[in-house]
């Protein structure tokens, strides 16, 4: 019996949280899930109030009666669902509720298995949202996208991956070329977002190469169990969002050249929000730890190339810092929303 298997035993018998359960074991060992074409392996959907969505115009009239021409795409991050955007002691308010009725866009979650490798995601999602787009009741004429922790890094992917079109018989001209979604994004959201990496993922990484030096049996098992953690959490460690970050890479490498650049979208305006665990911003614990997983330097792109050049992979975009908020609360905050409202009006 695996790793998984094991696990699995546990999770599975915890009433009423199936969904959860199978979101941590795949966080965990999605990658091996997938590869083994376990079932348990979660496919990535895109959701609608519980539903799974499907691809076809007259499915997607009745399912989304309501849609209008502005779709808003929620991506949760590891080991979680689309549950982790509902407010506390209010499931049912989110994100993309609150911004259907004050800004009258039509919320979709994605759903999808966090242990594989961002990349792979990314470009499942591309194609996801391409049909989504192309089967949607009304004509699209906007998209804004929001992203919680690995789910900005998957958003970023794929917005890096997002296909271009030809027609069935391969040609270009004019006639025929349909551009990408992308055209239509001109909003992202990044809300605790490693984009340069979690430290967190780093400790881990570390902490497992000493237990593998320890001569005792007990500490390598758990060196082991580190040494298990899926693809996905393993590109945490740098935000790494390409496949080129990883393809032919040591996986446990303790240093690694800062992983390639994906442009933002050219036509798109960047919110970026960061957590704090301290009142204060600048405190020297925020620096360390930010929000528990990730710094606001990570969440806003920060990139220190010498002691006296700072560049960042969001140029001109609007970053704000949540003291006292940690990362999962972050997903579900009415002071993260008022931001987010505030500058959806102004962009």
């Amino acid at each position: 019996m695996t790793a998984a298997d094991r696990l699995w035993q546990v999770l599975a018998g915890v009433p009423g949280r199936g969904d959860d359960a199978r979101a941590v074991l795949n966080g965990l060992f999605g990658d091996a899930l997938a590869e083994q074409g376990s079932p348990l392996a979660t496919p990535m959907t895109i959701r609608r109030d519980g539903s799974v969505l499907a691809f076809d115009r007259a499915g997607l009239a009745a399912a989304v009666p309501d849609a209008t021409g502005h779709i808003g795409v929620l991506v949760h991050g590891l080991m979680s669902t689309e549950s982790i955007w509902g407010f506390p002691g209010d499931a049912a308010t989110t994100y993309g509720t609150r911004l259907a009725v004050d800004h009258g866009v039509t919320p979709v979650a994605v759903r999808y298995n966090t242990g594989r490798h961002i990349s792979t995601n990314g470009q499942d999602l591309a194609v996801t949202l391409d049909r989504l787009v192309a089967a949607w009741p009304v004509p699209v004429r906007e998209i804004s996208l929001i992203g919680h922790s690995m789910g900005g890094l998957v958003l970023r992917a794929a917005c890096h991956y997002a296909p271009s079109h030809r027609d069935r018989h391969g040609r270009r001209g004019w006639r025929w070329f349909r551009r990408p979604w992308t055209a239509k994004v001109r909003r992202v959201v990044l809300i605790g977002v490693p984009n340069t990496g979690a430290p967190l993922e780093v400790l881990a990484n570390v902490v497992s190469a000493a237990l593998w030096a320890l001569p005792v049996p007990a500490t390598r098992l758990v060196g082991l169990g580190l040494d298990q953690r899926s693809a996905g959490i393993r590109d945490l460690r740098f935000g790494a969002i390409l496949d080129e970050d990883w393809v032919e890479q040591d996986p446990d490498a303790r240093h690694r050249p800062t992983p390639h650049r994906v442009r933002p979208l050219r036509r798109a305006d960047y919110l970026v929000i960061a957590g704090s665990l301290t009142a204060q911003h600048d405190h020297p614990v925020t620096s360390v730890l930010g929000d528990a997983l990730v710094t606001p330097a990570s969440a806003s792109g920060t990139l220190t190339s010498t002691p006296d050049e700072v560049a960042t992979l969001f140029p001109g975009a609007t970053i704000r810092v949540f003291p006292r908020t940690d990362h999962l609360a972050l997903a579900s905050d009415a002071a993260v929303y008022g931001e987010i409202d505030r500058w959806w009006a102004r962009c």
